[in-house]
């Protein structure tokens, strides 16, 4: 080919006709090739789970929570785990109640901090919503809401509450816990062997673990009708 010298040259070159064609390359073809090695194209991926359970029982040397104000201390991590979902994780942003499960933490914020639920209260047009999550049933009354759960629910008429009082600081208000324990019908039978297990940790509906202070005293638990839990809401 002779090389081009002057502007005619390349009038000449595109005077040559050129028409595009669609060309259909098949994903096995070697024009992908370089780029299916990179890019590690139909390579088999495994998902693993890395997750070791008993890296959560390691022993470690004291440490303290990681929420300002709070002085609880660990030695593991799955102590810690325990502590921060029953302490720090559903507690009222107004009042600083801690409760044992999402659905009381929502009825304790619509009947105790919504304007709303208030005026409504006041014309006695407000709905209790059930204590159990997933039954939609509301009633006019709270005695009406607890003869539901004691009939529906087979919740017990007399059932352990522990209750803690409400602390004066921001430092003791970190501290507190409550732990409510409700029967469940679904519950093993009495003739089930039961292993050691810590304190800390259990297992079935209706249980939610709790962090207990390490100190001399402890509070103090009691039997409690079905109409003081509803005071325990407020």
């Amino acid at each position: 080919m002779a090389c081009i010298t002057s502007d005619r040259d390349f009038i000449t070159l595109f005077s040559i006709p050129f028409e595009p064609k669609k060309i259909i390359f098949s994903p096995n073809s070697e024009f992908f090739q370089d780029g299916n090695t990179v890019c590690k194209f139909r390579e088999k991926l495994l998902a693993v789970d890395i997750d070791n359970e008993d890296l959560l029982h390691i022993s470690h040397p004291e440490f303290r929570c990681g929420e300002s104000g709070c002085r609880a201390a660990f030695t593991n991590v799955h102590e810690y785990e325990i502590h921060y979902r029953s302490a720090h994780c559903l507690v009222c942003s107004e009042c600083k109640k801690t409760f044992p499960n999402y659905n009381l933490l929502d009825i304790h914020i619509q009947e105790k901090h919504d304007s709303y639920f208030s005026a409504a209260k006041e014309k006695n047009r407000a709905q209790c919503s059930c204590f159990i999550e997933g039954c939609n049933e509301a009633f006019s009354t709270s005695e009406m809401r607890n003869e539901h759960v004691i009939k529906a629910h087979n919740y017990p008429r007399s059932f352990k509450y522990q209750s803690l009082k409400t602390a004066t600081s921001h430092q003791e208000k970190m501290d507190l816990s409550q732990e409510l324990t409700i029967k469940s019908t679904n519950s093993l039978p009495s003739g089930t062997s039961k292993s050691s297990v810590p304190h800390r940790i259990c297992f079935g509906r209706g249980l939610q673990p709790t962090f207990m202070r390490q100190n001399k005293k402890h509070a103090s638990s009691r039997d409690i009708t079905m109409k003081e839990l509803s005071d325990a809401l407020q």
